[in-house]
């Protein structure tokens, strides 16, 4: 578990969160009344099959997707009051995303990559550049700076999509199914370096997956049930 964080407010608090879509002739709800709080520098797990509301959640906390009511709170704002741009910029600058397909741009460079979202939130040159070093050398590929991501295997990219991520210092990080388009060998490693660089640098992580290999890494343990988010005890 983390460290004391009692003088801490919360990365993330929902509250009465209310949730649905409509599909043909009738509404899907996805959150009637759904409530959790993940504290600063926790790794919370989402698990649930395809279709059951993961990615909703996902969207809802980087504000990419408002509820319909509830209180969306994640480090200090709650989102749904925000306007759009507000939402944009709060993403840019607080949080970090690892795809499942690595979503890694395919005519930059690794490099390039890396470089982007420093430049989003306006940090250039020389600084910018070390960072982004410094972060692919912490996932063990500082020597495939020049190299485009179609030359790398899928540990290999997933492994630059982590260093991205952290690049610009987000105190928050959602993850979807990181592991999805990985062997089983390649997902252990994956979801071992996101799970130390997170909690080395104090982020908070949030990830959604099908699978439970990632439970015993976790501090907290959600599923979705009748609308609910359920805590279950993680695995020790």
């Amino acid at each position: 578990m983390v460290a004391d964080t009692a003088d801490t407010a919360p990365a993330i608090r929902l509250h009465r969160l209310e949730k649905s879509y409509r599909e043909g002739d009738r509404r899907r709800i996805i959150f009637s009344g759904a409530q959790t709080v993940v504290e600063a520098g926790e790794f919370a797990v989402l698990l649930g099959k395809s279709g059951s509301g993961k990615s909703t959640l996902l969207n809802l906390l980087a504000g990419m997707d408002s509820p319909d009511q509830g209180t969306v709170e994640v480090l200090g704002k709650n989102l749904p009051k925000l306007s759009e741009e507000e939402r944009t910029l709060f993403r840019r600058h607080h949080v970090g995303f690892v795809f499942q397909f690595f979503n890694l741009l395919p005519t930059l460079t690794v490099g390039e990559n890396l470089l982007l979202p420093l430049e989003l939130t306006d940090r250039n040159g020389a600084a910018a550049e070390e960072r982004a070093r410094e972060l692919l050398s912490a996932v063990a590929l500082e020597d495939r700076w020049q190299s485009f991501p179609e030359h790398l295997s899928g540990g290999e990219q997933q492994r630059v999509a982590v260093a991205r991520a952290l690049v610009h210092d987000p105190e928050l990080v959602l993850a979807d199914e990181p592991t999805g388009n990985l062997d089983q060998e390649t997902s252990q490693e994956v979801l071992e370096l996101l799970d130390r660089m997170t909690r080395s640098a104090g982020k908070t992580l949030v990830m959604v997956t099908h699978g439970r290999e990632v439970v015993g890494l976790a501090d907290r343990v959600l599923t979705i049930e009748d609308g609910k988010l359920v805590e279950a005890a993680p695995a020790r």
